[in-house]
């Protein structure tokens, strides 16, 4: 059932509950209530928030059967309705229970969904033998919807279920789904160097792309307010009044713990690819020892992400939550109150939880068949083209792959959001780095392939360097769109590197 109400900064004179008539209502958002909870953001409550995101996009909300919004009661005829209406209002369509029709349009009305053409495309390319290129790009291209499609279905299926225990293993299961696909499609095919280019260049996609975009728009971006809880212009009040919501000395607010926490896995991985290339670059030659201790090593990063998700979800969830509710020390309660999270436990899913079930197979299935035509193709297309083999796998692949992660985060920072853009961006690198590619290396074991953690010394070398940028540009906890800018410029430069490095500079050892 439906109703669609104008979103309201007025406190509601009264309180309604169950489901409700269409009708029109003054609807109060959950964060202006007299209480204020601790803002509590992990990996499982982000899935909730780019959902709700993604739904109010489209001017939709959707909520719990049993949950009781705050809704003054019903207007009266003849009642003076602009009298009681802010100067602002928007309208939202509020759903309660999911809405499969109305789901599946947030996630298909998107201009990624134009891509969609090219999956069937790909198969027939291959199928009808028109030409290695044609078959490469098609299957390339198509990757890129059927990433996003995969992820919001996944927040769907999350949503659906409203258990943490099971949305973290959906997050990490199929968090980076088209990576892991990407992945065993190039073991299959002994292209191991792929497997490692892929995976390095998603974590540097995700820190040096996604992240740089984010903080460049987020800083470019106009506010209503000079200062608000995650974000201040540090201008007179004078002068933001004569020029407006201008873009000038602006500078948004994040919680540094988090984000250390993360950036101090992620140079923990980069541990886990520097100790092992050093070791198998003395003149010993020992290449079964190098991947005796990549193996075990694999299972010990592995360990050490089982233990990440421990610590931000059961053991520190208020510690991190805490850091989020002291950013704002000299505001006003009532700015506090207006510019507070979201209580997200009402949120409700917009498709059942086995239509999202079914998205997400067929997502999967389509992804792992366009994945193996476009992998098949490389090999031919380094030869035929002269495309370098590391261009595409550090530049190219992870593109495709980050579609999702790269749109959620611009939305969040353009919305003075930038700590769950740092959530996703380097969280996604983190789960990279200690949940696929160990999970690479063992699948590989099985598969009695000799996938080590062996990355060589260039590329070790570059995501080493790179991260150790982005950890000093979140000292601070401050963003602004000339850290984007930097992070931008740094994936420019590493994608011209790559374009330029000679074959005999690539992976050593190929299977």
């Amino acid at each position: 059932m439906a109703l669609r109400a104008p979103l309201m900064k007025t406190s509601p004179s009264g309180q309604s509950s169950g489901r409700h008539s269409g009708r029109e209502h003054d609807w109060q958002e959950p964060w202006q209530g007299h209480g204020r909870q601790t803002a509590v953001i992990n990996p499982i409550k982000l899935k909730a928030m780019a959902m709700k995101l993604r739904h109010r996009l489209h001017n939709l909300e959707f909520k719990r059967p049993n949950s009781n919004p705050q809704l003054a009661p019903p207007r009266e005829d003849g009642d003076d309705v602009q009298s009681r209406l802010p100067a602002k209002t928007y309208s939202v369509l509020y759903i309660v229970g999911p809405d499969n029709v109305v789901g599946l349009k947030t996630i298909f009305y998107h201009p990624f969904s134009l891509l969609l053409l090219a999956c069937p495309a790909g198969i027939l390319a291959h199928a009808l033998d028109w030409g290695v290129g044609c078959v490469f790009w098609l299957n390339f291209l198509a990757l890129v919807p059927l990433a996003k499609i995969l992820g919001d279905s996944t927040e769907e299926l999350a949503g659906s279920i409203h258990n943490d225990t099971v949305t973290g293993l959906l997050n990490a299961t199929f968090g980076n789904a088209v990576e892991m696909i990407v992945a065993i499609q190039s073991i299959r095919t002994n292209l191991l160097d792929i497997v490692k280019a892929s995976l390095l260049g998603s974590v540097l996609s995700n820190t040096l792309l996604v992240l740089g975009t984010a903080f460049l728009l987020g800083g470019l971006t106009r506010s209503r307010k000079r200062r608000g809880r995650y974000h201040s212009f540090h201008i007179v009040s004078e002068e933001f009044e004569k020029n407006g919501p201008t873009r000038l000395e602006k500078e948004q607010k994040f919680a540094v713990k988090s984000a250390l926490i993360s950036m101090a896995m992620l140079m923990f991985s980069c541990m886990s690819f520097a100790l092992p290339t050093i070791f198998n670059s003395y003149p010993s030659d020992d290449s079964k020892s190098v991947l005796k201790v990549s193996r075990i090593g694999a299972c010990i990063v592995l360990s050490s992400y089982v233990a990440y998700l421990i610590f931000q979800l059961l053991t520190h969830e208020k510690t991190l939550g805490n850091e989020e509710d002291a950013l704002s020390p000299g505001l006003e309660e009532e700015e506090q109150n207006a510019d507070a999270d979201e209580d997200e436990d009402d949120v409700g899913p917009g498709l059942t939880a086995g239509c999202a079930t079914l998205l997400m197979g067929l997502c999967t299935l389509a992804v792992a068949i366009n994945s193996e035509y476009l992998v098949d193709t490389i090999a031919q297309v380094v030869r035929d083209y002269g495309l370098p083999e590391s261009f595409i796998g550090v530049i190219l692949l992870p593109i495709a792959g980050n579609a999702c992660e790269h749109a959620s985060a611009i939305r969040f920072a353009m919305q003075d959001r930038p700590g769950l853009a740092i959530g996703i961006a380097v969280g996604s690198a983190t789960q990279i780095s200690l949940l696929v590619v160990p999970f690479s290396v063992i699948v590989a074991w099985f598969a009695e392939k000799p996938l080590d953690l062996d990355f060589g010394a260039l590329n070790t070398a570059v995501v080493t360097f790179c991260n150790l940028v982005v950890l000093t540009l979140l000292l601070d906890g401050r963003s602004n769109w000339f850290k984007g800018y930097i992070l931008c410029c740094m994936y420019a430069f590493v994608g011209v590197l790559y374009w330029h490095v000679p074959a005999s500079m690539e992976y050593r050892g190929r299977g």
